[in-house]
C-alpha cells in the first residue's frame, strides 16, 4: 500500500473520530418532566428524549438514592426529602427535581422565606411587635413584672435583649419582658425557628412559643423552646389544646438534653406540616436542625378539642421568673447585674413555606 494511501486513510479515521465526539458532545438530552412529587413507596418513570437521535445508553443517577433512587428511568420513592434524578450522555443531561412525602403528604416544594426578623437597628420595631405589660401571674404564678423599659427590652448589636433584674417594681419583687406578634403577623403551617441564647439562673423560665387566637386552651399553644435554670440542659417541646393542657395536667411534652445552651446561641424551630402522613397534619420539633421529636394530629377528621393547629398563630418570646415551670428563685443570681447580668439574647426570627 502507498504512503499516500495510508496517509488518506490515516486522516479520514480522524475525520471520523471528530466527527462522533463533535455529535455525542452537540447531544442535548431532555426529560418528559422536570418536577415530580411523589409519596414514600411510589414508582415513576422518566422519558429521556435525545436530539439529535442516538443510541447511547442513558446514564441514571439520583444526587440522594436515600429519598428516591433510579435504574433505567425507573424511580422508586424511598424516604420524605428532596433529590435530583439526572438522565446523561456524555457531557449532556437533564434534571428532574423529585420530593418526596409520607402516605397523604401534599406539603412539599422548596421553603421559601416569607418573613424575618433581624433586630437591626437600636429599636423594637413596634409595627411588627406588641411589647406586653403587667405582674399578674400571667396564669403561671410567674414572679416578675414586664416592663417596656431599656433596662427590660432593646435591640443592640444585633439581638433583641430581654433582660430580668431583682427590683421593686409596681407590686413585684422582679422586672422582664415579654413581646408578641399578635395581630400583626401571624402564620399558619412553615418552618418557624429562632437562634437563641438563654440565661443562667435558678428560676430563670425563658421560652420561644406560639398562640392561636381566642381564649385558652381552646385557641391553642405550642410550645417551640422552653428552658429553665434549675435544670441546665434541658430544653422542653409541648402542645396545648382543649382537651390536653396544663391545666388539666394531660398536654403533650417532651423533654430533651441538649449542652451548653446557656449563654451559647442555638436554632429552635417546629416544622409545621399540613396533611402530613395519612391526610393528618404534623409539627415536627428540631434543635440546631436535629429533630427532636414530631407530634401527629391524632385524627384525620378535623377536631379542634384534639387540634387547634390549622389556622393562624402568633410568635411570642419572654423571659419569666418562678411560676409553676420556673420554680423557686435563687435571688444570688442578681448579684453582680452589671458582670454577669441575666440575659436571654435572640439573634433573629425566620419563618419559611412551601407551596400547597
Amino acid at each position: 500500500m502507498s504512503r499516500s494511501i495510508m496517509k488518506a486513510k490515516f486522516l479520514y479515521i480522524i475525520f471520523s473520530l471528530f466527527l462522533l465526539a463533535s455529535c455525542t458532545e452537540s447531544i442535548e438530552v431532555v426529560l418528559d418532566r422536570t418536577v415530580a412529587q411523589m409519596v414514600v413507596g411510589d414508582m415513576i418513570t422518566l422519558q429521556a428524549q435525545t436530539n439529535p437521535h442516538t443510541d447511547e445508553e442513558v446514564e441514571w443517577i439520583s444526587t440522594n438514592p436515600e429519598v428516591a433512587t433510579v435504574f433505567k428511568g425507573v424511580v422508586t420513592a424511598v424516604a420524605d426529602g428532596k433529590t435530583e434524578i439526572l438522565a446523561k450522555i456524555g457531557e449532556s443531561s437533564a434534571v428532574c427535581v423529585v420530593y418526596v412525602t409520607q402516605d397523604g403528604g401534599t406539603y412539599w416544594g422548596e421553603y421559601q422565606l416569607v418573613w424575618e426578623e433581624n433586630f437591626d437597628g437600636n429599636a423594637l420595631d413596634t409595627s411588627v411587635w406588641n411589647i406586653e405589660q403587667g405582674g399578674g401571674g400571667w396564669g403561671n404564678n410567674e414572679k416578675q413584672y414586664y416592663t417596656d423599659r431599656s433596662d427590660n427590652l432593646r435591640v443592640e448589636d444585633g439581638c433583641l435583649i430581654i433582660e430580668a433584674k431583682k427590683e421593686q417594681y409596681e407590686n413585684r419583687s422582679y422586672t422582664s419582658a415579654r413581646i408578641t406578634t399578635e395581630n400583626k403577623k401571624d402564620f399558619v403551617y412553615g418552618k418557624i425557628e429562632a437562634r437563641i441564647s438563654l440565661p443562667t439562673g435558678r428560676g430563670t423560665w425563658p421560652a420561644f412559643w406560639m398562640l392561636g387566637y381566642g381564649s385558652w386552651p381552646t385557641c391553642g399553644e405550642i410550645d417551640i423552646m422552653e428552658h429553665v435554670g434549675s435544670n441546665p440542659t434541658m430544653i422542653s417541646h409541648a402542645l396545648h389544646t382543649r382537651k390536653k393542657n396544663g391545666s388539666n395536667g394531660q398536654n403533650w411534652s417532651l423533654r430533651v438534653t441538649k449542652e451548653n445552651v446557656e449563654g451559647e446561641f442555638h436554632v429552635y424551630g417546629i416544622e409545621w406540616l399540613k396533611d402530613y402522613q395519612f391526610g393528618r397534619d404534623a409539627i415536627r420539633f428540631y434543635i440546631d436542625d436535629e429533630v427532636s421529636t414530631i407530634q401527629y394530629e391524632p385524627t384525620e377528621e378535623p377536631d379542634f378539642e384534639q387540634w387547634p393547629f390549622n389556622d393562624e398563630f402568633f410568635v411570642i418570646l419572654n423571659l419569666a421568673l418562678g411560676g409553676n415551670m420556673g420554680g423557686s428563685i435563687d435571688d444570688n443570681i442578681f448579684a453582680d447585674p452589671i458582670n454577669n447580668p441575666i440575659l436571654m439574647k435572640v439573634d433573629w426570627v425566620r419563618v419559611y413555606q412551601k407551596q400547597l
